[in-house]
């Protein structure tokens, strides 16, 4: 889907509506430390790695905490899944973000769009007949079609 915001169709109240609890409800939340260490602790069981010592591993976790929580769960989650299955080692932080960059891409892709159709309905919308149009009804179905995350994604 294109964001050219001249193209996109101007919504009625009602998909303004639907747009703005999807944008609410996108925000996924932020992993907790606890979290990012099981992640963490899974690869290493599965993957090789250079021996570090308690403290070193301590100072480890604290690094590649630093440096991910600001990522969503959801795609910390499947970027490890990813990782699990693709990486020959321990995966660097770099490696890491690039896994998480390629699945947060479509998500923020959808998200971006549904705020730029509630834009547009906010500065171009008129009173008509109509409530949601065909069209209308399609172009969200569209951003709509794929949830954030399954419940069981998210446990």
């Amino acid at each position: 889907m294109g964001l050219n915001l001249s193209e996109m169709p101007v919504v009625g109240p009602i998909s303004a509506g639907h747009l703005r609890t999807y944008i609410e409800a996108s925000t996924p939340p932020a992993p907790q430390i606890g979290q990012i260490e099981t992640m963490l602790a899974k690869l290493s069981i599965a993957l090789p790695k250079k021996q570090v010592s308690d403290q070193e591993a301590g100072e480890r976790l604290d690094l590649y905490w630093q440096a991910l929580r600001g990522h969503a769960l959801p795609d910390l989650q499947q970027a490890f899944m990813v990782l699990l299955r693709t990486c020959r080692f321990f995966p660097t932080i770099a490696e890491i973000e690039d896994a998480v960059k390629a699945i947060r891409g479509p998500r923020a892709r959808r998200l971006s769009a549904a705020r730029l159709l509630l834009l547009k309905h906010e500065r171009e919308w008129k009173p008509t007949g109509e409530l949601l149009t065909p069209e209308e009804a399609r172009q969200l179905g569209g951003i709509l079609a794929q949830p954030l995350a399954s419940a069981a994604d998210q446990g």
